[in-house]
């Protein structure tokens, strides 16, 4: 009777513990439910999100792969260099590229176009596509007078700048690869990073660091010439601009081998490449 009598007493706060209890598993079932349901649905979305990156980041791999495994060799940083040294001394007319050369179909053939510089800004320019015959007709021999005697007096006065440099097609075809990489939405947030900062190097490559070699190239060329000195003075001669000038650039310049590596890392990651299946 004790038993009954305690059970008619509480009846009402067994009652209420009851419905807690009743009440909290159907809204776990619930809300275990929801989540199942929402997983299910969604999966589909997510395996596609997946492949896409996979498609991508395979496609990436594949571009530096056939680029010797480098970004650096991609970008054509050699070519880059030997073309704009002998074109800025042509600009000032410190030399002379004729036009049946073999050098000058070389250019004429690997050229795809230039930058402009504004208000003499590396940050403030123009990209303009064209060989350079097109630039040619164009600038470099449109009112070439006008232009000689602009240049022979920047020279004359020490104000040495340099107004444009040129691209290759091999750096303007792996530029633009890179490019819609590191602005593929599909991307995480930490491949982003890295992606930025190599394009950011790569504007400092050229706009900076490329670009002060030019001026500094045609500053002592020109010094050289007024001076006289002898065809064989090591700032006068094909192998100084083209050997010593690129192991320069090359010592001043950011390179993009750590940052590939940290891309290649957290690529394998993403992609679960070393993990047990």
């Amino acid at each position: 009777m004790c038993i009954i009598d305690y059970i008619k007493d509480n009846s009402n706060w067994i009652k209420d513990i009851s419905t807690i209890l009743f009440t909290a598993t159907g809204t776990v079932i619930a809300i275990l439910t929801y989540l199942r349901a929402k997983a299910t649905i969604l999966q589909p979305k997510r395996t596609e999100v997946i492949k896409k990156q996979t498609e991508i980041l395979s496609d990436f791999l594949t571009l530096i792969s056939e680029n010797n495994n480098s970004i650096d060799s991609g970008l054509d940083y050699v070519n880059l260099l030997n073309y704009n040294v002998d074109l800025a001394l042509r600009e000032y007319g410190l030399i002379d590229i004729p036009k049946d050369s073999e050098k000058y179909k070389e250019f004429n053939g690997n050229i795809a176009g230039w930058i402009q510089f504004l208000e003499n800004d590396i940050y403030d320019f123009v990209f303009i596509e064209g060989s350079m015959e097109i630039y040619d007709n164009s600038i470099f021999e449109k009112d070439n007078r006008l232009r000689q005697r602009f240049y022979e007096i920047q020279a004359k006065n020490n104000n040495i700048a340099i107004h444009r440099i040129f691209y290759t097609h091999r750096h303007i075809r792996f530029y633009k690869k890179l490019k819609d990489f590191w602005n593929n939405p599909f991307l995480t947030t930490e491949m982003h990073k890295i992606a930025y900062e190599i394009g950011k190097n790569i504007h400092l490559n050229i706009h900076y660091d490329l670009r002060v070699i030019l001026q500094k190239l045609v500053e002592e060329y020109s010094k050289a010439i007024l001076e006289n000195k002898a065809p064989d003075e090591e700032i006068l001669t094909e192998k100084f601009r083209h050997e010593t000038l690129f192991r320069v650039f090359e010592k001043e310049r950011k390179h993009h081998d750590k940052d590939y590596e940290s891309l290649k890392e957290i690529i394998q990651k993403h992609l679960m490449i070393d993990n047990k299946w």
